[in-house]
């Protein structure tokens, strides 16, 4: 592997440490995964853990995730094992009744993780700009399962007006990819200075428009998937410089080759491929300062009304939620924050809201797929048709199942009691409500 001489140069680590990263690029690239701790289930149990995850686990060998239902339930996710080290800012933060805004989510795998890190008094907020991107954020956020989550598609600066607002903001910044130099070989050919010193001018923007959203004494977490100075500990002195901020402390684990480094009072943690076992990673957490103001409610947000739903109640168990009427689609958000859910209705451009139950017509539901991924589904109140993973597949592939069981009208198709979705009896056939844009194309049966 041939590394740009100009990106060797930007390294601000030892000679024994460049050499190391460098072998660790030319070696193969490690696999992991995340359980989700809301969909009990033994996969994966023999496989190594990730010592930074309670949740995260090594595999030997890639799984075919495409043709494994349990990946479509979301019971687990595909994440790059570095990334997983976020779990130890947000387990040192009381998340209780607090709001977390992922502001460069997609395509979800730390939005999942610090879902599985919020209790159920805490809100998400997981934002894409990249509206294709969005929609992929939203599916992985539908498939985890959990109701105390928003996503939105806004550029960084519709955030403005929303002073104070946010106790902790994930800033995941878009980069120069470095750290996927062993994952993905273009990236290397795609390496340039210019694009360096690009991203660390839009990293720049993007905390300028954030910042101010943060609560006094708030938590601004700051990662990129790079290991340049420009990127991390420039970005770092530039906030010490601009703003006040002090450095959040928090427990590591381990050693295991992970490095820390300083930039004036701020402490940042790198992880290189040959020190550590996962890919590039970057990070650093600081309590931000300096009485920005709150965030007022417009008037004109009180003339916002949601609708409660008076329907059927009965699909959830311990949900203390309540059901709203938004567009023409109910939706399970919890109470206590729904004057921020007026507020996003009001100024951003949400894309999920908690869960949606489905839509009304003629008195009856229309149940959304979302629904089926729901942690908190009362699960006895619906036919529950367990099936082998050959007509699971088949299933996924939105094909006609091979039989047809005996049920009043909804179900829902189980794999090994994890659902993946929605079917309906009428008559004598079976109707496949799989979303036909999720459908899997290729044309086989998983290994």
């Amino acid at each position: 592997m041939s590394l740009p001489q100009k990106f060797l140069d930007l390294l601000p680590f030892s000679e024994e440490e460049k050499l190391r990263l460098i072998d660790g690029l030319q070696s193969d690239p490690v696999i992991s995964i995340r359980k989700n701790p809301f969909k009990q289930n033994d996969l994966f149990e023999n496989e190594e853990k990730v010592v930074w995850s309670k949740h995260g686990k090594y595999i030997q060998k890639r799984p075919n995730f495409t043709g494994d239902p349990l990946f479509h339930a979301g019971t687990y996710y595909a994440q790059e094992a570095s990334s997983m080290f976020l779990e130890q800012v947000l387990e040192a933060i009381d998340l209780s009744n607090k709001v977390v805004l992922d502001l460069c989510a997609a395509p979800g795998g730390k939005s999942t993780l610090i879902n599985a890190c919020l209790p159920k008094s805490g809100l998400l907020i997981a934002n894409e700009v990249v509206k294709s991107r969005s929609w992929i954020l939203k599916e992985n956020l539908d498939k985890w399962g959990s109701s105390n989550v928003i996503v939105t598609h806004n550029d960084p600066v519709d955030f403005e007006q929303f002073l104070g607002f946010f106790n902790v903001v994930l800033v995941d910044a878009p980069c120069s990819g470095e750290g996927m130099f062993r994952k993905d070989k273009n990236a290397i050919n795609e390496w340039s200075e210019k694009n360096v010193d690009l991203c660390c001018k839009r990293q720049k923007r993007i905390l300028a428009d954030i910042i101010p959203t943060l609560t006094e004494g708030g938590v601004l977490i700051y990662s990129t998937c790079t290991f340049n100075d420009k990127e991390n500990l420039e970005n770092l002195l530039w906030l010490q410089e601009n703003y006040e901020v002090e450095n959040f402390s928090f427990k590591i684990p381990c050693n295991e080759g992970i490095i820390e480094v300083n930039a004036g009072g701020l402490k940042g943690y790198q992880f290189l491929p040959g020190l550590t076992k996962g890919e590039g990673f970057f990070l650093s957490a600081m309590r931000v300062y300096g009485g920005r103001g709150k965030y007022k409610v417009p008037k004109r947000i009180r003339k916002l009304r949601l609708n409660e739903w008076e329907g059927n109640s009965n699909l959830f168990i311990n949900n203390d939620n309540k059901n709203y009427i938004i567009n023409e689609s109910i939706h399970n958000f919890p109470e206590q924050f729904e004057d921020i859910l007026k507020s996003v209705l009001w100024d951003l451009n949400p894309i999920k809201i908690g869960c949606e139950i489905g839509q009304e017509i003629k008195g009856k539901i229309k149940y959304s797929h979302e629904l089926s991924f729901s942690n908190e589904l009362k699960k006895e109140a619906f036919d529950i048709v367990e099936v082998s993973k050959e007509e699971a597949i088949k299933y996924l592939q939105k094909k006609d199942l091979i039989s047809v069981p005996e049920i009043k009208s909804w179900g829902l198709i189980s794999y090994r009691k994890q659902p993946l979705g929605w079917v309906k009896k009428v008559g004598n056939r079976l109707n496949n409500y799989y979303p036909k844009v999720f459908r899997i194309r290729k044309d086989f049966i998983g290994d």
